[in-house]
């Protein structure tokens, strides 16, 4: 190997870019000058001199991680972490998102994955993709596995793998397992209840399950109270079961209300509703002219609409045809002098619609609006509706995790080519997750026991009891070193006072304030 690329060790490459994925820095060509430019890697590995930060040894680094075993890291890594903050896992949240690349990304050998075009939910087709899932503790969404796909893997394919890793990685499987509608499949269910595991996922509203939804709904009368935030939802139960392979499962259908869902799904309606009676009266200016001037085109237009705004159950039409009759002479020219000229009779179609509104159908839906199902194979004594209402609702965290992930860390565009090092650096950046969810969870607690929060951290706000890991961290970017030359030869260093702000932000972290002295970060005799 070139001798340059070994001064310093794999630990300390990946500690320097998770540093540099902290300050917002992910392109690996750049931290030479976030070393050059900061003082945080001087501090943290004072030995080793910024220009030695380039791409290409760090990139070696990449390469080691992914021969080693990403998984392998995984598990030793977050077990110690799990252990020594005590991170409770009782419910664990699983959410996939897709990453963006820029440019070709043809891949030369066989390993890694394949970044490629799939289901964009940027709804970029022009852009080829990554399918990143990510696994949460309920406990502040502190993050406990993740895992590159390849760009076109379908979403339902992966909650089993990840539910596999949470097993190993907690040596466990009671954990209540919490993910979107894409787990319910029979495949997935039966899976996870053979192993003696629990999930909970919103039903996805296909025929069969739809048919089973709706009649639960017209066949209940009692609704349990569930009191949510500053409103009241409601929620009841229906047994549930399903078939795989020759046996049979019994799992809990829980069916929801909320106040939020049905306001928002009650204007929806109303505006499907709405736009479905314009589109009409703007096609019925249309009819009888270009391509609409038969029954079966004005029926394919009329079908699209409804298709449209999805109203086919709301609405029914009629096609009238009231023909328009007149005459012309049967010989073309004038007509000789003193003569009649012969008439015949010219029939042309002269269609209309006429757009029906199911009333009953649309007090139907609205009952509806507000309403959606739960399964969950967790026994009634141990998950009450009111439970699973909130492991459902809090799914929210490990989108929140994902959502910081590719906007506050500007994980995309990706710049790194080669697919098994996006690979080992995605597991830096879950990494990097974890530590920004540790001082956050730490500050928090801290400012739960003492009862106060932190003044003047935000612009005219006191007593700020949520502060982000982010803010906190940039409290501390205008900290100076400096030394000065004494008359006798030698020197001092300083660094600049703290402030009480700065001080108090140390207490809640629980780092002692010695940390930020001249000798603790700079004195290296």
């Amino acid at each position: 190997l070139d001798p340059r690329r070994k001064v310093f060790t794999h630990g300390e490459a990946c500690v320097s870019m998770i540093t540099a994925i902290l300050f917002r820095t992910l392109q690996l060509y750049r931290i030479c000058r976030f070393a050059t430019d900061t003082n945080v890697l001087n501090v943290i590995l004072p030995h080793i001199n910024p220009c030695e930060y380039f791409d290409d040894r760090l990139a070696d680094t990449l390469d080691a991680i992914y021969e080693y075993g990403i998984g392998n890291l995984e598990m030793v890594l977050t077990k110690a972490m799990i252990s020594e903050f005590e991170i409770v896992n009782k419910i664990c949240h699983n959410d996939t998102t897709s990453g963006s690349v820029y440019g070709q990304y043809n891949k030369e050998d066989a390993e890694g994955i394949d970044i490629t075009f799939g289901h964009s939910k940027k709804h970029r087709k022009d852009l080829k993709q990554f399918v990143w899932s990510m696994s949460v503790s309920d406990d502040s969404a502190f993050p406990l596995f993740q895992q590159a796909y390849n760009g076109n893997t379908a979403d339902v394919t992966t909650y089993v793998e990840q539910w596999m890793h949470l097993v190993d990685l907690l040596d466990r499987s009671d954990f209540l397992y919490v993910a979107d509608s894409k787990l319910i499949t029979r495949d997935n269910m039966a899976h996870i209840i053979d192993n003696d595991g629990y999930f909970i996922a919103p039903a996805p509203l296909y025929e069969s399950y739809k048919k089973v939804f709706f009649a639960a709904l017209d066949d209940h009368n009692q609704e349990v109270l569930l009191p949510y935030k500053k409103q009241v939802n409601r929620g009841f139960e229906k047994p549930f079961s399903f078939s795989h392979n020759q046996k049979e499962y019994e799992i809990r259908m829980i069916i929801l209300y909320d106040q939020g869902l049905a306001s928002r799904k009650r204007h929806a309606l109303d505006n499907r509703v709405e736009k479905t009676r314009q589109a009409f009266a703007e096609l019925k200016t249309k009819l009888n002219a270009y391509s609409l001037k038969s029954k079966k085109a004005i029926k394919k237009a009329c079908d699209a609409i409804l298709k449209k705004y999805q109203s086919a159950e709301l609405f029914s039409y009629t096609i009238s045809n009231d023909p328009i009759i007149a005459y012309k002479n049967k010989k073309k020219g004038r007509p000789a002098k003193g003569k009649t000229p012969e008439k015949i009779k010219v029939v042309t179609d002269h269609f209309d619609v006429e757009l029906h509104f199911n009333e009953m159908a649309f007090e139907k839906e609205q009952y509806r609006c507000g309403y959606y199902p739960l399964f969950t194979n967790k026994p009634q004594k141990d998950l009450t509706i009111e439970d699973a209402m909130m492991a459902h609702k809090d799914q929210y965290k490990s989108e929140h995790v994902n959502r910081r992930a590719k906007s506050g860390f500007n994980l995309e565009p990706i710049y790194i080519h080669t697919p098994k090092r996006i690979e080992a650096f995605l597991f830096l950046l879950k990494i990097a997750l974890q530590l920004i969810i540790l001082i956050e969870r730490t500050s928090r607690n801290n400012i739960e026991k003492r009862d106060k929060g932190l003044d003047n951290f935000m612009p005219n706000r006191k007593d700020v009891r949520n502060p982000s890991a982010e803010f906190l961290l940039k409290t501390f970017e205008y900290v100076v070193q400096g030394e000065i030359n004494l008359p006798d030869g030698n020197s001092c260093g300083f660094i600049s006072d703290l402030t009480p702000l700065q001080k108090d932000i140390l207490e809640i972290m629980e780092v002692p304030a010695c940390f930020f002295s001249y000798e603790y970060l700079f004195d290296t005799s």
